[in-house]
């Protein structure tokens, strides 16, 4: 893999990344998976949800951890190229020190600590919540 390419892929392996962040706060808020939610889902990630229901199914005394399920999704389904390319370490080596997935990590912990106090009345978009990310605090 070229530096480029390696370039471009750990982009959008950290905006997935973040999309599973984003996940986790919304179903750990909520409590559930809301129907609006779920439809997000669906539009961005097809296939996901019957995932997810298929894991389920297969592990039923398991807790569902839906952010997890999108993980291995995302790896499956996403990352599937370079994964096979034994680039899998790479990816999460170069992600874990980027800047850009510490502060997604640093807004979902104090999103997370201001939600369980307050939780906001309408869940933020993807977009929005991800530009939040990186506004200075």
């Amino acid at each position: 893999m070229g530096a480029e390419r390696l370039a471009a892929t750990l982009t959008e392996f950290i905006e997935w990344r973040a999309f599973s962040y984003w996940l986790r706060l919304c179903v750990e808020s909520a409590g559930s998976v809301s129907d609006p939610l779920v439809a997000v889902l669906r539009e961005r990630c097809p296939g996901f949800m019957e995932y997810a229901a298929e894991y389920a199914k297969e592990h039923p005394g398991e807790p569902e951890f839906l952010w997890l399920r999108f993980l291995e999704w995302a790896d499956e389904r996403l990352f599937a190229d370079p994964i096979a390319e034994n680039w899998r370490h790479a990816l999460g080596y170069y992600a874990t020190r980027d800047p850009r997935m510490d502060q997604i990590r640093a807004h979902w912990k104090r999103c997370r600590q201001a939600w369980k106090l307050k939780p906001p009345a309408t869940l933020p978009r993807f977009e929005s919540w991800r530009a939040t990310a990186f506004q200075p605090h």
